[in-house]
């Protein structure tokens, strides 16, 4: 075999390995579950008593979220949320409510919550803040003390709290400062006895990493990505209720 034909072999083999090589390494740096995140982002953390002294009494695992904004109640996480966990619980009954007060900051909403806990017998709030406050550029300091109230409220009504913060695009996030609100849910969860779930982190988690985009062109595309979202969004949340109501009923060490 003449030399220079030696050489090209070993070339192109030498390209097929490199190829090999990063498809090996793309596939291995490409999470099997498109919606993880990293710990640094969110680990379940805590436990949810009230949600899981219900069940034990035999009664249902009752949601009530509470959003500023209106939402598609078919493709959104809550009823994704549901299913997920009626699954998880076959033996119980599950309910998600969703209600919307639309353009409302964190103060605004308190008169809706008391009522709608006060009326239904839920024994977990997922309360959707801090996107309102921010836009309208309410004293952060204001919006703490609207969590504090809102929280101890649901509490003393027998309802455990997931706090989750406002979303993510690269877009309003350079219109608008999301920081301070982001900081004070982090502080409130804290120091209240509630879950913070990170839903701004975990969009730009998924953004970042180029899993979904927030500026599509087309309406298909915008529907892919709104998808993704709350499918992600869905399953997440029914991981942290389910996971952190069987911690709840585990004996203390």
């Amino acid at each position: 075999m003449k030399r220079a034909t030696v050489l090209t072999l070993a070339v192109l083999a030498g390209l097929t390995a490199s190829a090999a090589m990063g498809v090996a390494q793309a596939a291995s740096q490409t999470p099997a579950d498109p919606c993880a995140v990293p710990e640094t982002v969110y680990t379940v953390d805590g436990a949810l008593p009230r949600a899981w002294e219900r069940l034990k009494r035999g009664g249902a695992l009752s949601i009530l979220v509470l959003n500023s904004a209106s939402s598609r109640p078919d493709t959104a996480y809550p009823a994704l949320l549901e299913k997920e966990l009626a699954a998880r619980l076959p033996d119980r009954k599950v309910s998600v409510t969703v209600r919307n007060a639309p353009g409302a900051t964190a103060q605004e909403m308190l008169p809706v919550l008391n009522r709608e806990l006060a009326s239904s017998s839920a024994s977990l709030l997922v309360w959707q803040v801090g996107t309102a406050d921010a836009m309208r550029n309410i004293g952060p300091d204001r919006f703490g003390e609207a969590l504090v109230r809102g929280i101890a409220a649901a509490q003393g009504r027998g309802a455990d709290v997931i706090l989750m913060d406002m979303q993510y695009s690269p877009q309003t996030s350079q219109l608008i400062t999301f920081q301070p609100y982001l900081d004070y849910v982090e502080w409130v969860s804290q120091n209240s006895d509630v879950v913070h779930f990170p839903r701004f982190e975990m969009m730009r988690h998924w953004f970042e990493e180029g899993r979904v985009g927030f500026a599509p062109d087309s309406k298909e595309e915008k529907l892919q990505a709104y998808q993704f979202v709350h499918r992600c969004l869905g399953r997440i949340l029914a991981d942290t209720v389910s996971t952190m109501i069987d911690r709840a009923g585990r004996p203390a060490p």
